[in-house]
C-alpha cells in the first residue's frame, strides 16, 4: 500500500509498505479520505512543539472497515467509521474519570505516533466510531474536528442561555459557534479578520459575524450583547493579540476557554483575572461522548458544513495539497484528501 510519511520539514515522501497484519483484536480500516488541519500544517513547518520527524499525518478520517479480528464483536466488515486518535495508557487518574484526553500519557496519531495518511490502517477497536452508512465520507471526515468544537463548548460549563463569542472563524471556530448555538446559547458571535471567513460563518447561520480588524473586540461584544457583554469567550485563534484582546474584553465573573493551539508563549497581567474573578479554562481535544454526539449532530443535521471543504486533492497529490494551503491561505476552509 501507499503511505504517505513528513521526513523533515516541507518534505513528503511516499513509501510502498505491506498492508498492516492486524491481530485478533483489531480492525483494519480501509482510508477513503481524510482531512488537513492546522496542527497538521504546524508539523509540515517542522514547528509542532510535541512531535518529531518522521511521522505519518492524517488524524480527521473517513473510513470502511475490512477486515476484523476473531475477537472483535462490534464493528463488522463494510461499516462506516472514524477514528478517535487517542493512545491513552488507562491508568492515570485523568483515564481513572473518563478524561482520557489529558490522560499524562497521552499519545496522538498523526502527532506522536504514525496516523492515517495511507491506504490501510491495524486500528484498536477502542479508537473507532461506527457512523450511519448514509453520511457522507466528507461529513465523516469533519466529525473530529466537531468533536474539538463539542468539547470547548461542553468545557465551559452551562451553555444554556449564555452569551457567547467565539474569537476565530476558522474550521474550528465555525463549528464551536454553531455548536454553541445547537446547544442553547442565548445568543453567539463569532470574529475575525478574514472578512471571507465570516461570510461563511454567516452562511452556517452564525448570526452575529463581526470583522475585528480595525474594531475593539470589547466594544464589538458590547455592541452585540449590551451590558451583560459576554458569559463566555472561546479563543479559537490562539494568538499573542487575540488573547490580549480577549482579556480586555472579558467582563468580571466571565469564563475564557482557551481552545486554539498556540505557537508561543504569551505574557499576561495575571491580576486581569483575579481581580475580575475571570474563569480561564484550557481545553484539549474530546472525549469519547464528544465523538458520539458530533456524529449525532450530523445525522440530524443540525450542523451545516456545505461549502466547508474548500479543495479536494488525490492522494497522490498530498504534497501539492499541503503547498497549496501554504500559498493560498485566505482561500482555505478546509481541505481533503481523497484516496481514489
Amino acid at each position: 500500500m501507499l503511505q504517505a510519511k513528513i521526513t523533515r520539514a516541507y518534505t513528503i515522501e511516499f513509501e510502498d509498505v505491506a498492508i498492516p497484519k492486524i491481530n485478533d483484536d483489531q480492525v483494519l480500516i480501509k482510508i477513503k479520505c481524510f482531512g488537513v488541519c492546522g496542527s497538521d500544517m504546524q508539523i509540515y513547518h517542522g514547528k509542532h512543539k510535541y512531535m518529531t520527524f518522521p511521522v505519518v499525518l492524517g488524524h480527521e478520517v473517513a473510513a470502511e472497515v475490512v477486515k476484523i479480528g476473531k475477537n472483535i464483536r462490534d464493528f463488522s466488515v463494510g461499516d462506516k467509521v472514524t477514528l478517535e486518535p487517542q493512545v491513552v495508557c488507562g491508568n492515570c487518574y485523568p483515564c481513572k474519570i473518563g478524561r482520557f484526553n489529558v490522560c499524562e500519557n497521552l499519545k496522538v496519531l498523526g502527532v506522536h505516533l504514525d496516523g492515517c495518511a495511507c491506504e490501510y490502517f491495524a486500528a484498536d477497536p477502542w479508537n473507532l466510531h461506527k457512523c450511519p452508512s448514509d453520511l457522507p465520507d466528507a461529513s465523516i471526515a469533519l466529525v473530529e474536528p466537531l468533536a474539538v468544537a463539542i468539547g470547548a463548548v461542553k468545557r465551559s460549563g452551562n451553555i444554556k442561555g449564555a452569551n457567547v463569542a467565539v474569537i476565530g472563524a476558522g474550521p474550528i471556530g465555525n463549528l464551536t459557534a454553531q455548536v454553541a448555538k445547537v446547544l442553547g446559547a442565548r445568543d453567539v458571535m463569532i470574529t475575525d479578520i478574514d472578512q471571507r471567513r465570516l461570510d461563511f460563518a454567516k452562511q452556517c447561520g452564525i448570526e452575529h459575524c463581526i470583522n475585528t480588524k480595525n474594531r475593539s473586540l470589547k466594544n464589538v461584544i458590547e455592541g452585540i450583547f449590551g451590558k451583560r457583554k459576554a458569559d463566555i469567550i472561546i479563543d479559537c485563534a490562539a494568538t499573542k493579540t487575540t488573547f490580549a484582546t480577549i482579556l480586555e474584553a472579558a467582563r468580571p465573573r466571565s469564563t475564557i476557554v482557551i481552545s486554539g493551539n498556540f505557537k508561543a508563549p504569551v505574557e499576561f497581567e495575571v491580576t486581569m483575572i483575579q481581580r475580575q474573578e475571570i474563569t480561564m479554562l484550557g481545553h484539549m481535544m474530546y472525549v469519547k461522548e464528544d465523538f458520539s454526539d458530533a456524529i449525532r449532530l450530523f445525522a440530524e443535521d443540525k450542523i451545516r458544513v456545505n461549502g466547508f471543504i474548500t479543495q479536494h486533492f488525490k492522494f497522490k497529490d498530498y504534497d501539492k495539497a499541503l503547498k497549496y494551503i501554504d500559498e493560498h491561505p485566505n482561500e482555505v476552509m478546509k481541505v481533503l484528501i481523497e484516496m481514489e
